[in-house]
């Protein structure tokens, strides 16, 4: 009797163990997979903004502490993706493998800082961010999937959808900074500067754009709107000085305190809405 008692508390279980992880990515939740693959986008602008600044003039062991420690975060992060993907769809092993392969090629063209590095830096670093922007689509597709087979309340979508656009405007702050810095290199050594610094504009609206869609979230918590309020207050700066902004013209070191700034906003913002 013992015998059969002890099979069936196994087989309940396993079983439970196997429903409660459809509904986890691996060992953590589909949003907190999402916050994660989400920065991996940001890294990649992070470290290519780091790489254009140092070509820039730009020297000192903090610069250099932060470039090497964005790297070994992208690393730890792909390790974590990696170890927690097991029983994730094809697809999501599939596109975390493009990263990772991705990844080993963009750091072969950090190796050599030189300006006749630049345009095949920005090319891979575009590659990569695609990669990265798949793998976080892949975990949310996977995710919308299995909260609607479950039946699952609607605002657990909600959630990953949200932590998903949140943690993008990391990546945009880091991409805003890293094109206005290109826009001016490039202008400085008389390259093809027109579509680099064309993109200026085209971040910024896009951050716009998704920073009125958090404005109205139904998911905003009192905190979760103190912390955009702080946000609109540095998008507040840069629309003071648009025209020189657009230009240019403002101070690089300016931009890249603004941009800091709203990144690490935006890592409070998504680690709450994750955590809802």
């Amino acid at each position: 009797m013992k015998t059969v008692i002890t099979s069936l508390l196994i087989l309940l279980t396993m079983t439970f163990n196997t429903y409660a992880n459809k509904f986890t990515f691996g060992k953590i939740s589909y949003g907190k997979a999402t916050n994660i693959s989400g920065k991996q986008r940001m890294l990649s602008q992070r470290i290519t903004k780091l790489y254009l600044l140092k070509l820039a003039g730009s020297h000192g062991t903090e610069l250099t502490k932060e470039f090497n420690s964005s790297i070994q975060l992208f690393e730890r992060n792909l390790a974590i993706l990696e170890s927690n993907s097991k029983e994730a769809s094809i697809k999501i092993k599939t596109t975390l493998k493009k990263e990772k392969t991705q990844w080993e090629v963009f750091k072969k063209e950090l190796r050599e800082h030189s300006l006749q590095k630049v345009g095949a830096v920005m090319t891979k670093s575009g590659e990569l961010l695609k990669k990265c922007h798949q793998v976080v689509l892949a975990i949310e597709e996977e995710s919308k999937y299995t909260h609607e087979y479950a039946n699952h309340n609607p605002s657990e979508q909600l959630k990953v959808e949200t932590v998903n656009i949140s943690g993008k405007q990391r990546m945009l702050s880091q991409k805003l900074c890293l094109y206005y810095t290109a826009c001016r290199l490039y202008r400085k050594e008389k390259l093809d500067y027109k579509p680099i610094c064309s993109a200026v504009e085209e971040i910024y609206a896009e951050m716009n754009e998704s920073l009125n869609w958090l404005l109205i979230n139904d998911l905003n918590t009192f905190a979760v709107e103190e912390n955009i309020g702080k946000i609109l207050g540095l998008f507040q700066q840069i629309e003071e000085n648009k025209k020189d902004f657009l230009d240019n013209k403002l101070p690089l070191i300016k931009v890249m305190d603004l941009t800091n700034s709203i990144t690490s906003l935006y890592n409070v913002i998504t680690g709450q809405y994750t955590s809802l």
